[in-house]
């Protein structure tokens, strides 16, 4: 699935802070975390949620987004539950590195997310399994 599809999916909340011109990068999974360094739980493509419990200060952003972006992640959905809107600093590493960054509403849980994605996901990856099943059959 694209990011651009979860952009037009209401229901999910997410809301385009930066990286508008790469919505079109394709969403393999999904990651919920907030450790500081996630790099050995990332395969890239993944979408990775975070409630930003990772953030003491400024000063720990630019690694965190540094790292996502070195591991391939498709994009960053921050929760504004604790700290309301997502703060600048997070805004300007993710525009910097080229990662797209959406927030997500406080009323949307990342369950609901996750969930999503992972239909989507599963559902294309059935399609693309029966497209190769049908093509061995007919050779």
């Amino acid at each position: 699935m694209r990011l651009r599809a979860l952009l037009d999916t209401d229901a999910l909340g997410l809301r385009l802070l930066g990286g508008e011109d790469e919505l079109d990068r394709t969403v393999r999974g999904v990651m919920t975390t907030d450790l500081r360094d996630p790099s050995r739980y990332l395969a890239g493509g993944e979408l990775v949620l975070t409630g930003l419990a990772w953030r003491r200060d400024a000063s720990d952003t630019e690694p965190f987004v540094r790292i996502l972006a070195s591991a391939g992640v498709a994009a960053l959905a921050a929760g504004e539950a604790e700290l309301g809107d997502i703060p600048d600093d997070i805004v300007q590493a993710c525009a910097r590195h080229r990662l797209p960054l959406f927030a997500v509403n406080e009323s949307v849980a990342f369950a609901t997310i996750t969930e999503h994605v992972v239909r989507q996901v599963s559902g294309e990856r059935a399609g693309d399994l029966a497209a190769v099943v049908d093509r061995h059959r007919r050779l």
